[in-house]
């Protein structure tokens, strides 16, 4: 992913793109007789987003995944009412607008009018407003916009500004409000969830809500509830605003407390089955470790830095930026001081790249032949991406290197490693022992603070 994406220019682009991708369609629809325009209209969104889609992705995040898979079904029924109150809060915000006067009331009838074509078409018209606009908006303001702003920003930052730019994007004073109020509830779903599967939901929800009303009330097409209500009873509606506004303070303490309880999935990127078994070990119980095998994850991680932290960095992002997934990656080495730091980063691959752990030790022992200064210290530095930020944890001990292998727990160097202040190696100890002092347990206590 471009790491600058995105920024104001960027969304000037996204727009400008969405804009010139419509234009053909704005001519055809203009020629085409009146049985087809709304069949036009269609095509002039669907392909114009999926083309603004297309080349975002390919110019800032070629290697994007989206997830659309559904999670906390126990809580549907509280996003669902959570949806309808910012409806009523969003058009609320509509209400209080002064009514659209000059040039804005010719905008405005026009946009109507433009409505109402859609509206005449029972089936085109929910493809369009109920069907093709969540899915694909949601995609990429979403899956690729606010994905990308997370990034950058504190959550609520980058949700307010995923939510401005969706406002934005409708062009319409009067629906820039109502989409900036509910892009809030939609970025939030996206950030907590890691799914596009509630902001999709909550959007066809509200869109097929508002085209239902156009079809079997006497409201225009870019009326809705506020519409409704100012033309029965305000003191209700008032009422309803107020409720609403409650309902929408009480479920967001809810779903607080839903997600900070929910088991939270880790992935671990690493080829090692020795690691993933010491980590789950120190790991609180709500942490749920998951191998690159549960992932679908085929091939070799790729370790190419020339530091601890280069190579934990890029085992980490090639698990976290495709798949979209919380990942923890660790890249760990034995620095011997006599060996000015050595073997360090090499430390897996020491005897070469398919050594295995004895002919790695072998060789250590070997270059320390004749050697008096013993002195060493197990260095471990951990990549952590957890929701869409991340973070670098070190964790080290010090200690010393013995003449020959002793123990047979642990792996790796553990055989040939004495930790200060004991006199056993970590091969020596038991897991529960060497779990509470190790390289690796500093730093996952470390970790364990960010969950």
């Amino acid at each position: 992913m471009n790491r600058n994406f995105p920024n104001f220019g960027h969304f000037i682009l996204i727009l400008i793109m969405f804009v010139a991708f419509s234009v053909p369609f704005g001519f055809l629809q203009i020629m085409v007789p009146h049985s087809w325009q709304a069949f036009f209209m269609l095509l002039g969104y669907v392909i114009p987003m999926l083309l603004t889609i297309w080349a975002t992705r390919r110019a800032f995040d070629k290697k994007a995944t989206y997830n659309f898979k559904p999670a906390y079904w126990y809580m549907l029924p509280l996003v669902i009412v959570t949806a309808y109150a910012f409806l009523v809060v969003g058009e609320f915000t509509v209400f209080l607008l002064p009514e659209p006067t000059g040039k804005l009331k010719k905008l405005f009838d026009m946009l109507n009018q433009t409505m109402r074509v859609i509206f005449e078409h029972k089936v085109i018209g929910f493809l369009m407003v109920a069907i093709a606009a969540p899915i694909l908006e949601e995609t990429l303001f979403r899956g690729i916009i606010l994905k990308a702003l997370l990034k950058k920003y504190k959550p609520w930052q980058a949700i307010l500004y995923s939510a401005v730019a969706f406002g934005v994007f409708h062009l319409n004073p009067w629906q820039f409000l109502y989409a900036t109020v509910l892009g809030l509830l939609l970025g939030y779903m996206y950030w907590r969830t890691r799914s596009l599967f509630y902001p999709v939901l909550i959007h066809f929800l509200l869109n097929g809500t508002a085209f239902l009303m156009g079809q079997y009330t006497d409201l225009e097409p870019n009326e809705g509830f506020s519409d409704y209500w100012t033309q029965h009873n305000m003191l209700q509606y008032y009422i309803l605003v107020v409720i609403s506004i409650g309902i929408i303070v009480m479920s967001y303490f809810w779903f607080e407390k839903i997600f900070r309880k929910a088991p939270q999935t880790l992935y671990l990127a690493t080829q090692n089955p020795h690691k993933i078994i010491e980590i789950q070990k120190i790991l609180p119980e709500n942490i749920h470790l998951k191998s690159l095998q549960d992932l679908g994850f085929k091939g070799k991680l790729r370790e190419t830095g020339k530091t601890l932290q280069a190579n934990a960095i890029q085992k980490m992002r090639q698990i976290s930026v495709p798949y979209d997934v919380d990942a923890l990656a660790d890249d760990t080495g034995l620095e011997v001081e006599a060996l000015n730091g050595a073997p360090g980063v090499y430390s897996a691959r020491y005897a070469g790249d398919r050594a295995t752990y004895e002919e790695n030790v072998a060789k250590l022992l070997e270059q320390m032949k004749g050697i008096s200064n013993r002195k060493a210290k197990f260095k471990t530095v951990m990549a952590l991406s957890k929701g869409h930020k991340e973070y670098l944890i070190e964790g080290e001990i010090h200690g010393t290197v013995t003449h020959e292998p002793r123990g047979t727990n642990g792996f790796g160097y553990d055989s040939v490693f004495i930790p200060d202040g004991y006199n056993q190696t970590f091969a020596e100890l038991t897991d529960e022992e060497k779990n509470k002092i190790s390289h690796r347990a500093v730093a996952l206590q470390k970790m364990k603070k960010l969950f």
